[in-house]
């Protein structure tokens, strides 16, 4: 009895589990077919002829993961067969619970075809025989027996609801009271008498909680799926830990060559605080009036300079102008952004090869930014933003003599900051090329 108990616990505990599965766990496996005795009759003179005409089988089958479930099958046959003076016709009606292996899963062959399906299943029942025997005295009797099965379930999926199957099974009796043909039989009859069935059939999915779902038979292996999420777990989160910000200065740690600079510092791209004595956002290497809080556009003075060698520079004229032109039209950036787009380059190519050519040019950089976000930090973002297409081009042999870069954070809005396309026409740098 406890072991009746711990059974029917584990199955409970097993279809409880099985709930929790992400395919679908049920199905109706049905099959019509034949069954032949192999082990025929007692001996005594039939033809060993058993032939089913309709051999009928009707399982409902969970299965607890992707690769094992149970089911509980009924089952009805009908042997017939005659000698010279006797006709017998039995009727077969079994109940059985059976385990199934799902082979196509279990040895990886899913991987190969999604259509094409193989079962394995075994088990054990009860199986109660009615037995007419044709002769001078028309005799009747019923027969009691236990039994136990393998087979081998092949299918072919024809959709994600439904399946077509074969399946060959082999049927062991044991403690029958009476061979197929109503003769006495010994009580370890059941070693030796055996049928095999044969039927084709379907699997029906569309129905469960998780009917919508492929079924377990056809559910792919997860393995490899799984493995391959962690590692790309593991690979966002050393993205995320580069992207860390200890500080909070708008540099990411692993660029941040002073990650622990006090909140609320101005930094530069590499994370090191810069001196800004007068607090204008204005580093004081770029600032013209270092104790005085000024304006970009002055750069760092509260008004503009009279006296430059700007005022010396003159227009390009003529076709070297027309040239020019070709390579100097605004450069857009990314919100928050200084770094220069790939499709920009190509531009940023042409003009470099100009300036090279040309010693006597110099070269204007205005950098300017869209309304979001603080003053004191738009302000040093667009002269990050001039200096970024400066670098560019020292990089590609320009003489950084030549090159001035000027930041007018929000100043010189070029078109209105209150549409998205308007704020992304803002975020440019300017160039302004003359000769010497």
């Amino acid at each position: 009895m406890k072991k009746i108990i711990l059974s029917v616990a584990l199955l409970i505990s097993g279809l409880t589990h099985a709930q929790d599965s992400i395919f679908n766990n049920k199905s109706i496996d049905f099959g019509v077919g034949v069954a032949n005795v192999l082990s025929p009759g007692s001996g005594v003179g039939y033809d060993g002829k058993y032939l089913d005409p309709l051999s009928l089988n009707l399982g409902y089958r969970v299965m607890l993961n992707r690769d094992f479930g149970i089911s509980a099958n009924l089952a009805y046959n009908n042997f017939s067969g005659k000698s010279k003076t006797n006709e017998v016709n039995t009727n077969f009606y079994a109940f059985s619970l059976n385990g199934f292996l799902n082979l196509r899963s279990f040895l990886n062959f899913g991987e190969f075809s999604n259509k094409f399906g193989l079962l394995g299943h075994f088990g054990a029942g009860a199986s109660g025989n009615t037995i007419a025997k044709e002769d001078a005295f028309k005799s009747y009797t019923r027969d009691l027996a236990i039994f136990v099965n393998a087979g081998l379930m092949p299918q072919y999926k024809l959709n994600d609801k439904l399946a077509i199957n074969l399946d060959f099974v082999l049927n062991l009796q044991k403690m029958q009271g009476l061979t197929l043909d109503m003769q006495s039989a010994k009580s370890d009859v059941g070693l030796g008498k055996y049928f095999g069935t044969a039927t084709i059939g379907v699997n029906y999915y569309c129905f469960g909680s998780k009917k919508d779902k492929v079924h377990a038979d056809w559910a792919p292996k997860f393995d490899k799926t799984a493995s391959e999420l962690e590692a790309l777990k593991n690979r966002v989160k050393q993205v995320e830990n580069k992207l860390a910000d200890t500080d909070k200065d708008g540099v990411a740690d692993y660029l941040d060559l002073e990650p622990n600079t006090p909140e609320g510092s101005i930094v530069n791209t590499h994370g090191q605080k810069v001196t800004d004595t007068d607090g204008d956002g204005i580093e004081d290497s770029q600032d013209f009036c270092p104790t005085v809080k000024g304006y970009l556009e002055f750069k760092g003075c509260p008004s503009a300079f009279v006296a430059s060698a700007e005022s010396l520079e003159k227009e390009v004229e003529g076709q070297l102008k027309y040239d020019i032109e070709k390579f100097t039209t605004d450069i857009n950036f990314q919100t928050k952004s200084s770094s220069i787009k790939l499709a920009s380059k190509k531009q940023l190519d042409g003009l470099a090869k100009i300036l090279i050519s040309n010693t006597n040019l110099v070269i204007n950089l205005h950098g300017h930014c869209d309304n979001i976000g603080e003053d004191i930090l738009n302000n040093k973002l667009s002269l990050d933003r001039a200096n970024s297409v400066k670098d560019y081009l020292v990089g590609k042999g320009v003489p950084a003599s030549s090159i001035t870069t000027k930041g007018h954070g929000t100043l010189k809005p070029k078109q209105s900051n209150e549409t998205e396309k308007g704020r992304e026409a803002n975020r440019r740098v300017e160039f302004e090329v003359k000769t010497k």
